[in-house]
């Protein structure tokens, strides 16, 4: 986070103050006690002032000590949000979950799980500042951080968020309407191909007894693929083949999926506006 700009001449004041006790001791430990200190007050100057120390002491440790840099990113993002200074507060958090992911990447592995972690939870912190304040760019772009920095603690665990990482292949985690469109079109127009092929093949046969609608070649592939993609069923054939009647449960469920992930995105797109 580079150095923050003022509209408050007191609050210019105490990251002077902070930083000049940092150039004079070259420590940034009794800045950060007073910071600590101040926090625990109920005024608002003394608020501003743990908020601006904790500040000047992240900036400070930047070079020296990442991980205490962004622990103190995330403390001044705690005190500023007390503040209702909503826009400081999203960009100390965000600072915190970008200083706290670094120091995981070269800390130890006992250490590496809980820096990861905190990463998270500082960039869960800055979506919600931001949003607060309307500023949905920056929100969306924190929330992407916290679901990136999420599938890596996962993996650090051991665990493989297959789920997490299709989300994120299909939509960007529910957040690119064009990503979603374009397997969609992708989904249909892959099946429809299969779809062609099994009838030629013979592997689709009329549901019912009588004359069936004619297959035209192409187009009847298309209608087959949208129909059992949307699960509507408003088909005259069927799967007669085992590997047929399995690529139908396959479309079908894919077809579920990008439903759910579609639903997610206009209701995000709904409730962001």
């Amino acid at each position: 986070m580079s150095e923050p700009t003022f509209s408050d001449p007191i609050a210019e004041q105490y990251y002077q103050q902070g930083e000049t006790e940092l150039a004079s001791t070259q420590s940034a430990e009794a800045v950060l006690r007073k910071a600590e200190a101040f926090g625990h007050k109920d005024s608002r100057a003394e608020i501003m002032q743990s908020a601006f120390y904790y500040l000047a002491a992240a900036n400070f440790l930047e070079s020296r000590d990442v991980a205490k840099s962004a622990q103190a990113y995330h403390q001044a993002g705690y005190q500023l949000h007390r503040l209702d200074q909503f826009t400081q507060a999203g960009r100390a958090y965000s600072s915190a979950g970008r200083l706290a992911e670094r120091a995981a990447n070269t800390a130890t592995d006992s250490a590496k799980h809980d820096l990861q972690h905190f990463a998270v939870r500082s960039y869960s912190r800055s979506n919600h500042c931001f949003a607060e304040v309307g500023e949905l760019a920056w929100s969306e772009t924190e929330y992407l951080n916290e679901r990136n920095a999420r599938v890596t603690w996962a993996k650090m665990q051991g665990k493989h968020p297959w789920a997490q990482l299709a989300w994120k292949a299909t939509s960007n985690y529910g957040t690119s309407f064009s990503r979603w469109g374009a397997w969609v079109l992708g989904t249909i127009g892959l099946f429809s191909l299969l779809y062609e092929l099994f009838f030629q093949l013979q592997w689709l046969k009329p549901m019912a007894p009588g004359t069936p609608a004619d297959w035209i070649p192409v187009w009847s592939g298309l209608y087959y693929s949208v129909n059992v993609t949307a699960a509507l069923g408003l088909v005259d054939y069927e799967p007669s083949n085992v590997i047929s009647q399995g690529v139908v449960i396959v479309n079908v469920l894919i077809g579920y999926i990008l439903l759910g992930i579609g639903i997610g995105i206009i209701g995000r797109m709904v409730k962001s506006r």
